[in-house]
Formats: C-alpha cells, sequence, structure tokens
C-alpha cells in the first residue's frame, strides 16, 4: 500500500526527499549547534572546576599526611646506630625524652645441626634415605635444668607431625616435609665437606625453642638421628633461643625479638649487636632535608594551583580562545587568596622575637604574576633557627579545627570553594541544572523538527497529487485536440 511519502517526487519529477531533508537541516541544524555550543561549555567548566578542587584537596591532603604523620616533626634518633637504629613507627608520635638503651644481648634464634648423612651433597649426601617415621615437633620454651640438660615447656602452637615415607625418603625429602608442614622452624642442608647436615633454625626469643622426637617404623631407627629432647639429642646445638636483654634508663627488659616496638611509645627499635656496660642515647633529632623539600613542594604545589587558575580564567584574544571559567570569581578569588597566604600570620598568639610566624619569614614571597618563589639561603637559615615554628606553621596550615583549634588557612580556602562551588547549591549545581535544561530543549527540538518533517511531508505529498492530476488533465486534452485537428483533415 503506498505512503504519503512514497508518493514524492512522482507528479512533479521533483526530488521532493532531498528538499524536504534540506529544509529540516536548515531549520534544525543552527538550533542543534547552538544547544551542543551551550552544553560543551557547562561541560568545560565543571571539569574546569574539577581539577581546581582536586588540585587544592591534594595539597590539603599531602600537607596534612605529612605534618600529622610526624614526618616533619623531631625524629627518633640513636648515638650509636651499629648497636641500635631508631625509627618512628608510621601515624604515630614519638616520645621522645632522651633515654639511655644498654643492649647487653641479641634475641637469638635456636639452631641444631645434624650429623653427616652419607659422604656429601654432591655425591648422594642429600639424597640418601634418613628412615621411616614419624618426626613430631614441637615449639616452647627450653630451661637449663643446672646439670647440663634442659627441661622444655609446649608453647601455644601445636605439635607438627613430619612423616616420612618411601616416597620422600631423604635429606631432602626431609627438608621439604618440615618445610612444607609448618612455619616457625626452617630447615635447610648444607654440605660442610664430610657429608650433607640438616640444619634447623627457629625465630627469635626464649619461646621459639623447640624439640623433636622421633616414632621410626619398626626396624628402621634411621629418624632417631634428628632427635632433640629432654635427657636425649642426636643433633648438634649450635645456637640457643634467648630473648634479647637491655636496660632502659637502668630498668632491665627482655624481648623476644630484635626488632623492638612496644617499648618506647611511637619508636621502633632495631637491635644490631650487644654493648654490654656501654649505654646508648636515643633522642630526638631533626630532619632539615625534611621541612625543606615540604616548604619546596608547598610552593610548588601553589604554583600549579595558581597557573592552572589563569589558564582556566585567561580572556579570549586573537590567536587563542578563552579559558571554560572566564569571569569565575571564585577561581580568581581562589588565586588571590593563595598568594595571600605568603604575608598572612599563620601561628596563633604573638610569636617571641625573631620566631617566625608567616610564610615570607621563611623566604617565600610572590612575583608580579602571582605566583611564589623561594629564597634559599632564608629558608635553610630559619629552619636552622626555629624547626618548631617552621613545623608549626606548616601544621597549622591544615588545621582541621577541632577540639576547639583554628581551622586551618588552607582548609578554609578548600571549604569555601567547596561551598561556592558545590554539586548541592554553588557553581556546579548551577551548571547540572543548566544542562538538565539543556537536555529538555534539545529533545524538544527533536519533537518540533520531527513534526516539521511530517508537516513538510503532507504538504509536498498534495503538492504531488495536485501536479499528478494536473499532468493528467493536460495529457487527456492533449489527446483530445490532436484527435480533433485529425478529424478535420
Amino acid at each position: 500500500m503506498p505512503t504519503i511519502a512514497n508518493t514524492l517526487g512522482v507528479g512533479s519529477g521533483v526530488d521532493t526527499k532531498v528538499l524536504i531533508d534540506a529544509l529540516v537541516a536548515a531549520e534544525q541544524t543552527p538550533r542543534s549547534d547552538a544547544l551542543k555550543a551551550r552544553a560543551d561549555a557547562a561541560d568545560a567548566r565543571i571539569s574546569g572546576i574539577g581539577q581546581v578542587q582536586s588540585g587544592l584537596d591534594a595539597l590539603v591532603t599531602a600537607l596534612a599526611t605529612r605534618t600529622r604523620g610526624g614526618a616533619l616533626g623531631p625524629l627518633p634518633a640513636s648515638a650509636d646506630s651499629s648497636v641500635f637504629a631508631a625509627t618512628a613507627i608510621a601515624g604515630s608520635v614519638p616520645g621522645l625524652a632522651p633515654t639511655a638503651i644498654e643492649v647487653r644481648t641479641l634475641a637469638a634464634a635456636q639452631t641444631l645441626v645434624s650429623a653427616p648423612i652419607g659422604v656429601s651433597a654432591q655425591i648422594g649426601g642429600a639424597s640418601a634415605p634418613v628412615g621411616l617415621g614419624t618426626l613430631t615437633l614441637r615449639v616452647g620454651t627450653m630451661s637449663d635444668d643446672g646439670q647440663g640438660g634442659f627441661s622444655f615447656a609446649s608453647g601455644a602452637l601445636p605439635a607438627t607431625d613430619i612423616i616420612i615415607t618411601a616416597a620422600n625418603n631423604s635429606l631432602t625429602g626431609l627438608r621439604d616435609a618440615i618445610n612444607g608442614a609448618q612455619t616457625a622452624v626452617r630447615a635447610s642442608i648444607i654440605d660442610d665437606g664430610s657429608g650433607a647436615r640438616l640444619i634447623l633454625k627457629g625465630g627469635e626469643g626464649a619461646t621459639s625453642a623447640f624439640i623433636l622426637t622421633s616414632q621410626p617404623d619398626v626396624g628402621d631407627a634411621g629418624l632417631d638421628r634428628f632427635v632433640h629432647k629432654p635427657g636425649s639429642s642426636a643433633m648438634t646445638v649450635a645456637a640457643r633461643a634467648a630473648d634479647a636483654e637491655l636496660r632502659v634508663d637502668g630498668i632491665t627488659v627482655h624481648r623476644g625479638s630484635n626488632s623492638i616496638s612496644d617499648l618506647i611509645s611511637g619508636v621502633r627499635l632495631d637491635l644490631r649487636k650487644a654493648s654490654p656496660n656501654v649505654p646508648v642515647q636515643l633522642s630526638a633529632s631533626r630532619d632539615p632535608a625534611g621541612l625543606t623539600a615540604a616548604i619546596t613542594d608547598l610552593v610548588s604545589a601553589l604554583n600549579a594551583l595558581q597557573s592552572l587558575g589563569s589558564s582556566l580564567t585567561k580572556a579570549a584574544d586573537a590567536s587563542t580562545t578563552g579559558g571554560a571559567l572566564v569571569g569565575d570569581s571564585n577561581i580568581r578569588g581562589l588565586g588571590q587568596r593563595l598568594s595571600a597566604l605568603v604575608a598572612a600570620p599563620l601561628l596563633a598568639g604573638t610569636p617571641a622575637g625573631g620566631t617566625p610566624s608567616r610564610l615570607a619569614d621563611l623566604g617565600v614571597s610572590t612575583t608580579r604574576t602571582g605566583g611564589v618563589v623561594i629564597d634559599d639561603a632564608r629558608l635553610a637559615t630559619a629552619i636552622a633557627a626555629n624547626p618548631d615554628a617552621v613545623e608549626a606553621m606548616l601544621t597549622a596550615l591544615t588545621a582541621t579545627g577541632r577540639s576547639g583549634g583554628a581551622t586551618g588557612a588552607l582548609v578554609r580556602i578548600q571549604n569555601d570553594l567547596s561551598a561556592a562551588t558545590g554539586a548541592v547549591s554553588g557553581t556546579t549545581a548551577r551548571l547540572a541544572r543548566e544542562k538538565t535544561r539543556i537536555t529538555n530543549d534539545q529533545a524538544a527540538l527533536t519533537t518540533r523538527m520531527t513534526n516539521f518533517r511530517a508537516q513538510l511531508t503532507r504538504q509536498y505529498a498534495a503538492m504531488e497529487t495536485a501536479v499528478a492530476a494536473s499532468k493528467a488533465v493536460q495529457s487527456f486534452l492533449t489527446a483530445q485536440v490532436k484527435a480533433w485537428n485529425q478529424t478535420g483533415n
């Protein structure tokens, strides 16, 4: 069944489909282009605001992490790092009252060595059979009995059975079975030239001692070569399990590891060698390089934010288009407030004479173009003379105002920008509403153009019908005139 569209061009011979497309395009394209330009501008503004807000948020977060984590404050330092090293525990504020620490003994791990097995590892010792049956490993505390032997008390770890069958009956198989069954004791094989020996080593500390008992298969006593228990030992004790012993300001303490984090608040001690009767001082030490890096990074971040804001608010000229946020007072105001940080007092109260309280006192200054620069010599002098004040200024910038304290200058700027440009009631919210209106306008335009096309199609279809009828009448009259002329002859 023919449709209206199928009748187009039939009567007149004109391609009215193309004509309708051209008329619709002429009506729709300028409006579509204008709506697209509005949408692109809104997207660019939203993106620009997001870039600036993200940059400011990253600056505040990075600086706050440095200051609150204690990285810029006094750090623990050992007067002799060959005896012990001292480091701050991440996220903790170290307790740094001067402390005398004497490392009397280091924590040690128990080590057992078997008799040689075979001739050597190279010519079959490691693959020589060790015997069938079960070895049982227990971890706990070993104590001298005063008669050359020892007693043993099992700890919290359950006993572990190491089963040797025909499939793993070798020194290598025994080593792998021990390592695969548990993690408290590690087994290895060493060839000392006289044969392959099994080496067993436990963890540090007195409670990490261990014993081995055997249940060999009938007629095979090979596993008895690895027994180590009270009253009977076939293994050589190369080292005994022991706690570290220290004297801290005259008080004797013991720890089961050479890495100690529960002795000085917020400080980890790594013991390196025993030094009996020689106390080593633990005290606070400053890191000038850390403070310098923090100020330098702050200035770099401020310059990056200023540069981003300038590019986004730049006016158009003959050779370049304008920035996405031309005329945005929030971004212009941000640049002004960031520049003003240099001269703003950051510490509460009235600092003592000569104590820096502004970034300008550290050699930080602004340029004519709004950039920020540092006088390295002034900064080094200020840090050397007043490291506490420099740290306090950096901390004050990102103070959150909790516990009755003042909110830091950078945090105030961050909060104000977020409120002015936020997605609830700020610029971003207005742009989101604008995008909704644009979407609705695009939908309305599509509907209007659909109706316009339908209207044109009906009109041109009616024209084609009229033209076709007119041509039919013309053809009829032409035929009649021709017939009359022939009759007259």
